[in-house]
């Protein structure tokens, strides 16, 4: 299979190479080859996610944009971007082009490609990402969309994901004294003695990580949540 990769180089100009020539690219920092457009008689909704470190990613669809929220919620993801790589294949007579879903680093430096599900050509698409991710060195994950439950939980946490609602240190400390064992968001927060803010700052924690809860459960201000692993890795750390 000859395959070629298109991409933007670190000065922003379109480039293509040959698989092994991406090995270490930071795609997930680089500009979308192109934003996607409205035309008429498009079914899906474009739309764009806006992460927690004020990146955006944008999303051809609503439902692409609900895996971009579960994305930025794991806390194992630092940065990821969508429509930064095209691989174009070809194979006696047959050619095609596999645009993956998003591109993304994690904190020790893997970084991972997730694919949109394949869509015929009798597998061809997930053949020549597996061949370019072999090159490359990316690992190939399939998308993952949120549903029922749990993407409305993450969507109420998400409106906390900003900067904006971080707490200072001696703040952080405060709350996970408070969360040490199980109590109702809310409650706990006009609890912490912390002020009118201290209830953004508990939900901020609960998008973090540092706070959890029961996700199968819908998130609201009387759920339980707790100081969860991540914040017992940080004060250890």
């Amino acid at each position: 299979m000859d395959i070629q990769v298109q991409y933007r180089s670190a000065a922003g100009r379109t480039c293509r190479d040959e698989p092994a020539g991406l090995r270490g690219v930071p795609l997930e920092e680089r500009q979308p080859l192109s934003e996607p457009r409205a035309y008429k008689g498009r079914r899906s909704i474009l739309t764009k996610w806006v992460t927690a470190t004020g990146q955006v990613v944008w999303c051809a669809s609503t439902v692409q944009m609900d895996a971009a929220m579960l994305l930025d919620f794991d806390a194992d993801i630092v940065c990821f971007q969508s429509r930064v790589v095209q691989v174009h294949w070809e194979l006696d007579g047959r050619r095609g082009t596999v645009e993956p879903a998003f591109v993304a680093r994690t904190r020790d430096e893997r970084r991972l490609v997730y694919a949109h599900p394949p869509r015929g050509e009798g597998g061809m698409e997930e053949r020549a990402l597996r061949q370019v991710a072999e090159g490359a060195g990316w690992e190939v994950r399939p998308l993952e969309v949120p549903h029922g439950v749990l993407r409305d939980s993450l969507e109420g946490a998400a409106h906390f994901s900003g900067p904006e609602f971080a707490a200072d240190e001696s703040v952080r400390r405060v709350l996970l004294e408070v969360f040490a064992a199980p109590r109702p968001l809310q409650a706990g927060a006009a609890a912490s003695g912390l002020g009118l803010r201290a209830a953004g700052y508990a939900w901020h924690l609960v998008w973090t990580g540092e706070l959890t809860c029961d996700w199968t459960k819908p998130l609201l201000p009387t759920s339980l949540v707790w100081a969860g692993q991540a914040a017992a890795l940080a004060e250890e750390g």
